[in-house]
């Protein structure tokens, strides 16, 4: 005696017989004597898209300051306590060495997107002389990012002059940021704010301490959140390197290091 099957279940076989030769995966001739599919063809891809994308404006409340990136005045805007610069600003002062496509290369590489400026935002910069009165719309780039997208173009270590002393006075330090860092920090080079006086241990070039913080071997962090990173603040993120011998010692001569020319930093944030 056969089977008695449900007439809605012999419904969906029989539609799922007709489809699955038509579908990606599925039977073709176990099923059915249909003909076999047609090759797949892969759609065209979407328009690739200019960096930085610019994403929808924030409505949030903002007011209008100034920051200084680079050692250059840059209008930006504070939201929730975050500062957001004017991109066109930075494209034509500190960047206008690098071509648009390694701007945005850069950009597409360390996930950078930047936020378009809502029309009270617009408004301002055409009443201040920022931008012409006939521009269209405004990227705005978060300070954090502007300073990973200039530390990758702009910082290029300096290679240690051969004989370096490297006298008792040296001690080696590390940050946390953008990837990680350790270098040896040489007190008796640091002889101003930006002089070059911390020798990365991976590549030997010598950098500032304002370049340091920013400085990284590491693949770029792309899936990390970043926000309020300055490195106008590279005392807080220049750290003691624990595996090394007479730590109490060199805890002071960090803290001597920290507190020179404190009041000689003409880069100084003015918002």
């Amino acid at each position: 005696m056969g089977q008695v099957y449900n007439p809605h279940l012999k419904k969906v076989l029989k539609t799922y017989q007709l489809s699955a030769p038509r579908s990606l995966q599925g039977p073709s001739t176990v099923l059915t004597s249909e003909p076999s599919p047609e090759p797949f063809t892969t759609p065209p891809p979407l328009p690739i898209q200019q960096l930085p994308i610019l994403t929808a404006p924030d409505r949030s409340p903002s007011q209008r300051c100034e920051t200084l990136l680079q050692g250059e005045r840059i209008t930006c805007f504070l939201v929730g306590g975050e500062k957001r610069l004017c991109l066109p600003q930075i494209l034509n002062s500190i960047l206008r060495e690098f071509s648009l496509a390694q701007i945005n290369q850069v950009c597409d590489s360390l996930q950078i997107f930047c936020s378009r400026c809502n029309p009270e935002q617009l408004d301002e910069l055409k009443e201040t002389g920022i931008l012409p009165k006939s521009a269209p719309s405004c990227g705005l780039i978060t300070k954090t990012d502007a300073e990973r997208l200039c530390s990758t173009l702009l910082h290029r270590a300096v290679a240690a002059p051969r004989g370096l002393s490297k006298n008792a006075l040296a001690f080696t330090v590390y940050h946390e940021c953008f990837g990680k860092c350790r270098g040896l920090c040489l007190p008796e080079l640091y002889s101003d704010c930006e002089a070059r006086c911390i020798e990365c241990l991976e590549c030997h070039g010598l950098l500032s301490p304002r370049q340091f913080v920013c400085h990284s071997h590491r693949s770029p962090e792309n899936r990390t959140c970043h926000w309020g990173f300055d490195s106008d603040n590279w005392r807080a993120y220049l750290l003691l390197c624990r595996d090394q011998p007479d730590l109490e010692t060199r805890e002071k001569l960090l803290d001597m290091f920290k507190q020179q020319h404190l009041n000689n930093n003409n880069l100084k944030q003015v918002c």
